[in-house]
């Protein structure tokens, strides 16, 4: 992992530490064609429910379509195919609620009466 100077905004409504970055090669493929490019990685300090974000650079990069709405991304192959990945709507709403789950801690108030110590007498 190579040092990062910055810091990325409005990702969990506030400024998140990035600890640095990375350059993976990554393959994207429907199981009929694929493509691999070089794409960096910011390596952030946040808890999040998800993996991992391409940025814009990224979609630029590959020439990516991005269709949230239908959860899916649209690129080119290098051989002018088309590669549709198309993700799991069940699988992600589990995953996002798993992640609200581990978010959450459980708190217990108790009342004490003023001056004690709470302490049975």
């Amino acid at each position: 992992m190579r040092p990062y100077d910055g810091c990325l905004y409005g990702f969990v409504r506030d400024q998140v530490e990035v600890r640095g970055h990375i350059e993976l090669r990554t393959t994207f493929t429907d199981g009929t064609a694929s493509r691999t490019v070089n794409i960096r990685y910011l390596v952030v300090n946040a808890p999040s429910a998800y993996n991992i974000l391409l940025d814009r650079p990224a979609l630029n990069k590959t020439r990516a379509e991005a269709l949230t709405r239908h959860m899916k991304m649209k690129l080119p192959s290098l051989e002018g195919t088309l590669i549709t990945i198309k993700f799991d709507q069940k699988a992600a709403k589990k995953c996002y609620e798993n992640s609200l789950k581990t978010k959450r801690g459980v708190c217990t108030v108790t009342n004490q009466p003023p001056g004690g110590n709470g302490l049975p007498e």
